[in-house]
């Protein structure tokens, strides 16, 4: 934002990003399924995702002239980044796409404010606020609504890969509280973002060749490597929006972008798949825009205390 932004202004532009970040993100559990059920093997997927993701942020950057950091403090917040960000969220959602609905695996996205208000909390980036922990325990509610109940899931025998998947959340919460710990001074969105996506792509390599063998995405089918292209503009998309986000409006804030990506997940996941949610599904999601509504409360009487602060 520039310079003499109103606050009103400097509260609007954090949501307009997370609109347009969360709406996108919430068609990558599409993309996944696409893929792996197109034969694209789980790892090699998650590899190319962040090797053409941050391909692509890496070219624009230099034609820009910038380049990503290489400093100790910019290696610490690739590193931590890549690991709980990309590398543990995406491997598990990538082997979990053909095992649990597209539907699931997106409201999983919804535990993910509860746990950074959690983390921040703790780390004391966040105050104690009873919306907010009221915020909390509705995400947990409505996430405890699709695995209890005898039509919450299609099949019992699904609820261990639905608690694999919360690694998912767990690690993306982890990171957002990361990232605001981490950041170095002086740098763009986007050299991070690329820096992240190379040193996530350099892992994933020797994880997919240890694993799986050198794949060639020239020898996949079609609708795999649509699957993977879509899924890595959609990564390259939300690791600027997290950034930048973050960076203006604190992580309790961003975490809100997993809300958006529920509600576009699953009408993505319904006009392609025609995942149709069952009643207890509707329920959940009904106790989790709740759950929306209260930590979005929560989230702005932090901005506002960080702007009285400013002044």
């Amino acid at each position: 934002m520039p310079e003499g932004s109103s606050p009103a202004a400097s509260r609007s532009w954090p949501l307009i990003l997370l609109l347009i970040g969360g709406a996108a993100y919430g068609t990558i559990f599409s993309a996944n399924k696409i893929a792996i059920e197109g034969g694209f093997p789980f790892v090699a997927f998650t590899f190319y995702q962040a090797f053409i993701a941050g391909a692509v942020l890496l070219g624009i950057g230099l034609i820009q002239g910038e380049r990503p950091g290489t400093s100790s403090a910019h290696l610490r917040q690739y590193g931590v980044t890549a690991l709980f960000g990309f590398i543990v969220p995406f491997i598990v959602f990538s082997f979990v796409a053909n095992k649990l609905p597209a539907l699931v695996v997106t409201l999983l996205l919804a535990l993910t404010p509860a746990l950074t208000y959690l983390f921040a909390f703790l780390l004391r980036l966040e105050r104690f606020r009873w919306i907010s922990v009221a915020g909390v325990l509705f995400g947990f509610l409505g996430i405890l609504l699709i695995v209890l109940p005898k039509g919450g899931l299609p099949s019992p025998d699904m609820a261990g890969w639905l608690f694999l998947a919360l690694l998912g959340p767990l690690g993306f919460a982890m990171n957002n509280v990361s990232v605001a710990l981490l950041r170095p001074a002086a740098s763009t969105s986007a050299t991070l973002s690329a820096g992240v996506l190379i040193v996530s792509a350099a892992v994933l390599f020797v994880i997919m060749l240890a694993v799986e063998g050198f794949v060639w995405i020239g020898d996949l089918s079609g609708d795999a490597v649509l699957g993977v292209l879509w899924a890595s503009a959609v990564n390259g998309l939300t690791f600027l929006v997290l950034f930048e986000i973050i960076r203006m409006a604190g992580p309790v804030f961003f975490a809100q972008f997993n809300y958006v990506s529920v509600g576009a997940g699953f009408l993505w996941a319904l006009i392609m798949f025609n995942d149709v949610p069952s009643l207890w599904v509707w329920i959940a999601l009904a106790v989790l825009v709740v759950g929306l509504f209260l930590a979005n409360a929560g989230a702005t009487q932090s901005i506002r205390e960080r702007e009285a602060q400013a002044k």
